[in-house]
C-alpha cells in the first residue's frame, strides 16, 4: 500500500487544487473525496468514486464548471452535489488524531497509524486506480508523520512564485480569520497591530515554503518530484505525463484523458502584480522573499 500514496504539498494558492483534480481526473488515480471529507469513519462509501471515474465529461462539468474553466472553484449545482469530488478532508486525519502542526518530537501512535493506513487503503479499493493522491495543506507541516504511516510514500511539490501567491491571498473571503500556523494569529489580528496585509502574506509562502523544505529534506530524490505552477500551465499534457510516470499510473489505457485536458482552458496567467502593485510593494515584498524566490529560481 505504502508506494502508492502520493502527497501534493504546495502554499495556498500555489495552484495544489488545480493540480488535484487535474491528477484525480484520470481513471487510474484515486483520490479523497467530499465523502470520507464528510464521513471519514465509513471509507468504503468511496465506492461511490467508480460512477464516474471513467466519465470523464461529468467530471469536467462537475469539478472545472460548464465552460471547463480549470480555475472553477465555485460552489456545485445541487443536481451535481452527489458527485464524488477531491477533497482535503482534514476530518479523515483528525480522526487519526494528527495535529496540524506536529511538534518535531511527535509520534503517532500505532492504534492511529493502523487507522489511517486502513483508511487509504479502503478508499484505493472501494474507489479504484493505480495510486491514491491526497492534497491537503496542513501536510506541509508533517511530511514526518506521513513516512512514518505511509514509509514508501511519494510526495510532489507544486511551487509557484511568492509574489504571485501573497497577491492571490489577500484577495480570498478566508484569508483574514486564516490562523497562521507560524505567527498563533490571524491575519485580522496581526493587522490590528499595525502589520501590512500584503506583508503578512508574503511572509506566510516563505514560511510554509521552509516547512516543505524541512519534511522533504530527508525523502530520497526518487520518492520527491517538484513541479512549477508556471511549467504547468505553459505545457499541461507534457508535465502531468511527467507527473504520472513518476506516481506509476498506466498512461496508455486512457488515451481520452488527452482530450479531456485539452477541452479544460488551462493557460498561462499574467501575474498581475507586477501591473497592480507600487513599486514600494514591490521592492518590500521581494526583499522579504528574495531567499526563498532565489532559492527556487524566481529572482
Amino acid at each position: 500500500m505504502d508506494d502508492k500514496v502520493v502527497f501534493l504539498l504546495g502554499s495556498g494558492r500555489s495552484g495544489t487544487t488545480l493540480l488535484y483534480k487535474l491528477l484525480a481526473a484520470h481513471p487510474g488515480v484515486g483520490y479523497l473525496s467530499n465523502y470520507q471529507s464528510r464521513v471519514p469513519a465509513l471509507p468504503s462509501l468511496a465506492a461511490m468514486h467508480r460512477v464516474p471515474r471513467n466519465l470523464l465529461g461529468m467530471k469536467r462539468r462537475a469539478w472545472f464548471g460548464g465552460q471547463g474553466n480549470a480555475y472553477f472553484e465555485g460552489r456545485r449545482s445541487w443536481s451535481q452535489f452527489w458527485i464524488p469530488a477531491p477533497a482535503e478532508a482534514e476530518s479523515v486525519f483528525e480522526r487519526a488524531n494528527v495535529p496540524h502542526t506536529p511538534a518535531d518530537s511527535f509520534v503517532l501512535d500505532e492504534r492511529n497509524v493502523q487507522r489511517l493506513r486502513d483508511t487509504f487503503g479502503s478508499v484505493l479499493q472501494y474507489g479504484g486506480g493505480d495510486v491514491l493522491v491526497c492534497k491537503r495543506t496542513a501536510n506541509n507541516r508533517r511530511v514526518r508523520v506521513l513516512r512514518q504511516v505511509f514509509p514508501r510514500c511519494k510526495f510532489i511539490h507544486l511551487v509557484r512564485d511568492g509574489r504571485s501567491v501573497a497577491d492571490s491571498l489577500v484577495r480570498v473571503g478566508w484569508w483574514s480569520d486564516h490562523q497562521l500556523f507560524w505567527a498563533g494569529k490571524t491575519p485580522r489580528e496581526l493587522k490590528a497591530e499595525g502589520a501590512n496585509d500584503l506583508h503578512i502574506a508574503a511572509r506566510n509562502w516563505v514560511e510554509g515554503m521552509r516547512q516543505i523544505e524541512q519534511g522533504l529534506r530527508h525523502v530520497e530524490p526518487d520518492m520527491r518530484y517538484t513541479l512549477h505552477y508556471e511549467q504547468l500551465l505553459a505545457a499541461p499534457h507534457a508535465e502531468l505525463r511527467k507527473l504520472f510516470q513518476f506516481m506509476g499510473v498506466n498512461t496508455s489505457v486512457h488515451p481520452e484523458y488527452e482530450d479531456f485536458i485539452s477541452s479544460l482552458s488551462i493557460r498561462p496567467v499574467e501575474a498581475s502584480w507586477r501591473r497592480k502593485w507600487s513599486a514600494v510593494d514591490c521592492e518590500t515584498v521581494t526583499a522579504l522573499q528574495r531567499d526563498m524566490l532565489s532559492r527556487w529560481g524566481y529572482a
